[in-house]
């Protein structure tokens, strides 16, 4: 259903107040959820506080800390690194700024508003602090950052929303973006690669659907592609597949596209040469990955469905995407982008089964599938635009099922965002990485958390 024609556009100053609310609201919700899960970004907050402190990605000054804590420390000629990639602690930089000016704004105050002064002295005291310090005091600001990138990616997907739906559907499709899909229970528990990942391949996706209207767009997908790569390797489908399509498409527009890329990769080899001397990180190395057949089998069928990763038994809404599909071939608005998105959804599906831990360690359902939700969002827009419950045009049967699917992916991730206990599973009561045969154990599912 799209927008009606003869309804009035909103000013720009209303467009801009609505989308502001919406993302405090978004904000809000994501932030109120308690689990924090700082696996492998227990170093991205130091990273960047590093940056704007000590003008470096090294963590030199934190050295006494990983005497203790050695997962994700990666040492080159005598410093100290974040083995994870440096996009998560990039994409924080405006942020923690902005914190930091807040909290010493705030500080003043302390002495009249005591609930005020806690979490601002407990921030000063983890900014300034140097030499061995618990990476737990950073859970919570991470958490609250992670879920500033995802609620901004919300609302980036509300606005590709009102392209093509009224403005009501375009709020439920950014919604179930949000909450029905490991978005809240993976991407805003903590700075992993994925808050980040999503943010930027929502933009590149909001420029090439405005592109389809208003070619000039196409141009600024550049920027936000490459940036997705810094964030996340596995990006690299997206960025190759995604410039060919531009080059396709758009041929006009590739000069200004490749611009800002060029942007992008130029520091950020430069970064990698100062500090790796390399072009690329270590984490990016291709040796990270494995052509096991066997295991790989098992791994393509995992990450659909299994009880504890499945992408289909977590987020059974997307199932509904290639009913989008088949909707917007019927309609011949399947487009030459949509072929293009399929197509980096399958070829990811096919390298996240080729990592040998393909279960993402101890995380909750398909983590390496979120950042393919974006996509598996865009292909819903159709299905969102025909649900209708009254008059002869009514779809019922959809409607029904788009509604029992979104509300069985709402109460598995809000679970997962919610309770620790499905994260106590990955190694109760044995470990999950020793044991990965718990991945099939449809009697003990990681989303029920019962132990």
């Amino acid at each position: 259903m799209n927008p009606s024609p003869t309804a009035p556009a909103p000013s720009r100053p209303r467009v801009w107040r609505e989308r502001v609310l919406l993302f405090v609201a978004y904000l809000a919700i994501l932030a109120a959820f308690p689990v924090n899960t700082p696996f492998d970004s227990k170093l991205t907050l130091p990273t960047t506080v590093s940056i704007l402190r000590e003008g470096n990605i090294a963590l030199d000054e934190y050295a006494p800390t990983f005497e203790k804590y050695q997962h994700g420390v990666y040492e080159q000629s005598g410093h100290v690194y974040n083995f994870f990639p440096l996009g998560p602690s990039l994409a924080a930089l405006p942020v923690v700024v902005l914190m930091d000016v807040g909290a010493r704004v705030a500080a003043p105050l302390g002495g009249l508003h005591p609930a005020l002064a806690r979490p601002v002295e407990r921030w000063r005291h983890v900014y300034d602090a140097k030499g061995e310090i618990p990476l737990e005091e950073w859970n919570d600001p991470q958490r609250l950052i992670a879920s500033v990138l995802v609620a901004l990616a919300g609302v980036v997907m509300y606005v590709l929303g009102t392209l093509k739906l009224s403005r009501p559907r375009a709020l439920l499709l950014a919604s179930a973006f949000l909450f029905c899909t490991p978005a809240l229970s993976t991407a805003s528990r903590a700075l992993w690669q994925h808050g980040p990942s999503i943010l930027c391949l929502s933009l590149v996706l909001l420029c090439l659907v405005k592109a389809q209207a208003e070619p000039r767009w196409a141009g600024w997908a550049g920027l936000p592609l490459a940036l997705s790569y810094v964030m996340r390797p596995t990006n690299s489908l997206s960025v190759l597949l995604l410039s060919a399509y531009v080059l396709w498409t758009h041929p006009r527009q590739a000069v200004k596209f490749f611009a800002g890329a060029v942007a992008v990769a130029v520091p950020w080899c430069a970064v990698n040469l100062a500090n790796y001397g390399e072009l690329l990180a270590p984490y990016y190395h291709s040796d990270r990955l494995e052509t096991n057949l066997a295991l790989m089998s098992e791994a393509l069928a995992g990450n659909l469905i299994s009880p504890a990763r499945g992408l289909l038994v977590f987020t059974p809404v997307v199932l509904l995407s290639f009913w989008g599909l088949w909707l917007d071939l019927r309609a011949r608005t399947f487009t030459r982008l949509h072929g293009f998105l399929l197509a980096v959804v399958v070829l990811h599906w096919l390298a996240i089964s080729t990592f040998p831990h393909w279960w993402a360690g101890h995380s909750y359902g398909p983590r390496f599938f979120t950042d393919m939700v974006p996509y598996l969002t865009f292909f819903l827009i159709p299905v969102v635009g025909a649900l209708g419950w009254r008059g002869a045009q009514a779809r019922r049967p959809l409607t029904a099922t788009f509604g029992v699917l979104a509300l069985v992916s709402l109460l598995i991730h809000v679970h997962g965002a919610s309770s620790r206990k499905v994260y106590q599973w990955n190694s109760t009561p044995v470990d999950l990485d020793f044991h990965p045969e718990r991945l099939w154990d449809w009697s003990d599912p990681q989303f029920l958390g019962r132990r």
